[in-house]
């Protein structure tokens, strides 16, 4: 019988420390664009410009209805039966990253 053969991501050899300390570090680096982003774009939205031509990218602001269901009244008026037959499952894995208190005294 052939020998399975471990497969190795990039980051096999860090400690699980490490990978923590590096999800939590990207995370926070995404946050802090995320945040840049959204103010980007709400300046470009207060502007109120259809289209904008930039040296490398081009943007295009537009309205337009979202329509969304209220879960819980649909169920409520249907029934969980009724509910239950119209919904996918699946399997979710979570990885919660949070700042340890030593973390935000170092940064402070």
């Amino acid at each position: 019988m052939p020998k399975a053969i471990p497969i190795l991501s990039q980051f096999h050899n860090l400690p699980v420390g490490d990978l923590a300390d590096q999800l939590g570090t990207v995370k926070a680096e995404i946050a802090d664009l995320e945040a840049r982003e959204k103010a980007l774009r709400d300046e470009l939205i207060r502007r109120r410009l259809p289209a904008i031509e930039g040296a490398l990218y081009a943007a295009t602001i537009s309205d337009a209805v979202r329509w969304t269901i209220n879960a819980a009244a649909v169920r409520a008026e249907m029934g969980d039966a009724w509910w239950n037959a119209r919904c996918r499952q699946a399997l979710v894995t979570t990885v919660a990253v949070k700042a340890r208190a030593v973390a935000v005294k170092i940064a402070a």
